[in-house]
């Protein structure tokens, strides 16, 4: 025993003692790499940013060449001088300004070109004191003064350049401001271009920003960026920091330099432009001690994980051994000659004990029939049935074809009945698995969602067959056709299983297709649907007059006209979902406008829920007239005890909002004035006139985009506003997103 407890020692010390020497070596060459890594870094940075400002200076002199060929080819186009020959030699009301749409459209194709970062081109016509621009055209004083304006370029400065004998000037950066009234400015350096002696220049705004971006990449912003002209003047600079006011004097050949803890560098170009760039040694250091301390920190933790690990390891490889001899043999330690023996004798052992685990694994296997109980074998299969089957439709990477069923529940069917929804979506499943089972073996049939189940067809059929076990289905569904209905759809064939949510993502577009029909439905394939129905704001504007005139039949009639122009063109299901979502919201707007509490329109909520059930056209006109006959009753009700003047402004704005309304056509109408009445519908509704009217437009702009395939343009046209700018800014204001954003996130959460 003390034999062989002194060979378990010296195992335990032979085993720490190797792991310690290879932790030495590895410390060893760590802190040789480690020292080298550290003298070498700071050169390598010196040498980053040296190549990265080369690489600027390049892209700055390729972008300034190609900015100086855009001015030259501009100022040298016909239409340019030849509207400059107008204005010099006929009179105002003789000059052809039509001509100048040409050249904005000149000034345009250029400006929006995004290679060039340009925020616009101006051409400014001294003579006559006009310019053009991407804009359009205005007088020289409202353009430098009004339109883009800085306070080191004002009107006088850009009149002054026009005596100048240089031809192509680039001028320092400024603040602009580019929009008219709104604080906001742009960071732009001017390029200029003109010939000796001619009365007129045109002139890039280059935006430096942009182009910074692109051209001087700097993500951590500890660099400084300047730019200066061939006079060393200052032309940009990326920040006022005085650590880059006073600029060191660089030797010749020299292009970096350390003053006052900031490294200076410098490239000049071909055409004599200086591009200096400062770090502060700071930053640099900065970098180096947070790599140091980043590699220490991991190397300090390499060596406590290694030496805990080397230790645990010894004790785990010595100290079962002498455990696992001592319980196996009861202390009993002949025969036990070298440690390679003991090892064997352990490895025989844990090899008949995992034998004897599964003997008796085994037999635990083959008496588990008391859990064969109907009740707890019917939990395990709705836990874990889709699970395997699905593992093992994966595992087998087959072709394979989907058929996707999704059932619509008929309202109020089961109200009468024991069987609930989930219970009868359990049942067709498992008669769809039969039947397709027998038909085409190998299938397998999931219960996707609540309404959804899923039957995958492992290798190619052909379309018949399929549509064979369909058709003996729709016999079957048919005749339930009063409790739900079915709309069927099969996918195309694929090849593997890799492609199942390609597969299932198509079905799920075929089944969005499906006509409102009071039967199951077996669809191969997309179909051509009309175009989205909503209504026109025409359309719109009379629902909301017979809503507020309390006229439900008249409201009845017209959605009922709409439903049957639907039903006669085969909207989809989803499509009359849509629109009759829209005519909810509506419904409930109009109880927020006329302030109805809750406990009044709560008899409200129960058509709404079944007009979310309605499966087939009379359902849903059944509904409607309903929810319109109780919605009408409760405004009418309501419009009795509100104000009357509240009440007047709130019908004109409903049912008038796409033509001109102002305030003062209000006040007009009421014999009152438009700063009474402004306050006077504040204080009464909480919400001001312009709020009122812009809500009611936006909310309808919102379900023309997202229901419709009218352009934006004439969206704007049809509720009100006659200019798209404002139609856009007002659009953006009040949702965060332009309206052509709006659309895109609108059809990606339909479809």
């Amino acid at each position: 025993m003390k034999r062989i407890q002194t060979k378990k020692t010296s195992l335990f010390l032979t085993i720490l003692i190797s792991f310690l020497v290879i932790i030495l070596l590895f410390f060893t060459f760590n802190m040789v790499a480690f020292a080298f890594f550290k003298s070498k870094y700071q050169d390598e940075l010196i040498r980053f940013n040296r190549l990265s400002l080369q690489n600027t200076a390049e892209r700055y002199n390729t972008h300034f060449a190609r900015i100086k060929s855009v001015l030259y080819k501009v100022y040298n186009d016909t239409d340019v001088t030849g509207f400059n020959r107008q204005l010099l030699s006929k009179q105002d009301k003789d000059v052809n300004y039509l001509q100048g749409k040409k050249i904005i459209e000149t000034l345009r194709a250029e400006v929006y070109n995004p290679q060039l970062f340009l925020d616009n081109i101006i051409v400014y016509y001294g003579s006559n004191s006009f310019t053009l621009d991407k804009e359009g055209s205005s007088d020289a004083e409202d353009q430098f003064n009004l339109l883009y304006t800085s306070g080191i370029y004002p009107l006088s400065f850009w009149s002054s350049q026009l005596s100048q004998r240089s031809n192509f000037n680039l001028l320092p950066t400024s603040g602009f401001q580019t929009t008219w009234n709104v604080p906001d400015k742009k960071e732009l350096l001017p390029i200029s271009f003109k010939l000796p002696d001619s009365s007129y220049m045109v002139t890039a705004f280059l935006d430096i920003t942009k182009s910074q971006q692109a051209f001087f990449d700097d993500n951590d912003h500890a660099r400084q960026f300047m730019i200066l002209d061939k006079d060393q003047t200052v032309i940009y600079q990326s920040s006022e920091d005085k650590a880059t006011a006073q600029l060191p004097t660089f030797s010749s050949g020299i292009d970096y330099k350390l003053k006052d803890g900031i490294y200076y560098f410098k490239e000049t170009d071909s055409e004599g432009m200086t591009y200096i760039t400062a770090v502060p040694n700071a930053a640099m250091a900065a970098q180096l001690n947070r790599l140091m301390i980043t590699l220490l920190v991991i190397f300090i933790m390499s060596i406590a994980i290694a030496l805990a690990v080397s230790f645990f390891y010894s004790k785990r490889i010595n100290q079962p051994v002498k455990q696992l001899i001592s319980s196996i043999l009861n202390g009993q330690t002949a025969g036990m000659s070298s440690s390679i023996s003991e090892f064997a004798f352990i490895h025989q052992k844990i090899l008949d004990l995992a034998s004897e685990k599964d003997t008796i694994q085994t037999e635990l296997s083959s008496k588990q029939s008391i859990l064969k109980s109907y009740n707890y074998i019917n939990k395990l299969k709705s836990i874990n049935t889709d699970i395997n089957e699905w593992k093992g439709f994966i595992a087998a990477e087959e072709s394979f074809t989907i058929v996707l069923f999704m059932l619509r529940f008929r309202s109020g069917s089961f109200d009468d009945t024991i069987l609930k929804k989930d219970r009868a979506a359990y049942y067709f499943r498992e008669h769809i698995s039969l039947i397709f089972s027998e038909k085409i073996p190998g299938c397998h049939t999931f219960q996707m969602e609540k309404n959804q189940i899923l039957t995958v067809i492992n290798g190619r059929y052909e379309r018949e067959i399929i549509e064979e076990v369909l058709q003996e289905l729709k016999v079957v569904f048919d005749r339930d056709s009063n409790y739900s209905l079915f709309t069927v759809a099969v996918s195309s064939w694929f090849e593997h299983s890799s492609q199942f949510n390609h597969a299932y993502r198509q079905v799920l577009e075929i089944v969005r297709q499906a006509k409102l029909v009071e039967e199951t439905q077996i669809m191969f394939g997309s179909r051509p649907l009309p175009a989205t129905f909503t209504l026109s704001p025409a359309q719109d504007q009379e629902l909301n007059a017979r809503l507020q005139a309390g006229d439900d039949t008249g409201s009845i009639t017209l959605v009922e006209r709409f439903l049957d122009d639907m039903a006669d063109k085969e909207a989809s299901v989803t499509q009359f979902t849509l629109f009759a979502e829209s005519l909810e919201a509506k419904v409930w707007k109009f109880m927020d406008i006329y302030k109805i509490e809750q406990g009044d329109s709560w008899p409200l909520k129960p058509l709404m829920q079944q007009l979310k059930e309605c499966c087939t056209l009379e359902e849903y006109k059944q509904v409607f007239r309903d929810m319109f006959h109780l919605a009408v009753s409760l405004i009418t009700e309501k419009k009795g005890e509100s104000d009357p003047i509240i009440t007047f402004v709130m019908d004109l704005l409903h049912t008038k909002y796409g033509e001109e309304l102002s305030l003062d056509y209000l006040a007009d109408k009421l014999n009152m004035s438009s700063a009474y009445l402004s306050v006077y519908i504040k204080e009464k509704t909480g919400t001001n006139f312009s709020d009122h009217l812009n809500d009611i437009r936006i909310r309808k702009a919102q379900e023309l985009l997202s229901s419709t395939d009218t352009s934006i343009n004439d969206v704007g046209q049809q509720i009100g506003y006659r200019n798209i700018t404002s139609f856009n800014r007002m659009f953006k204001k009040w949702t965060g997103m332009t309206p052509s954003e709006y659309r895109r996130t609108s059809m990606v959460a339909q479809g």
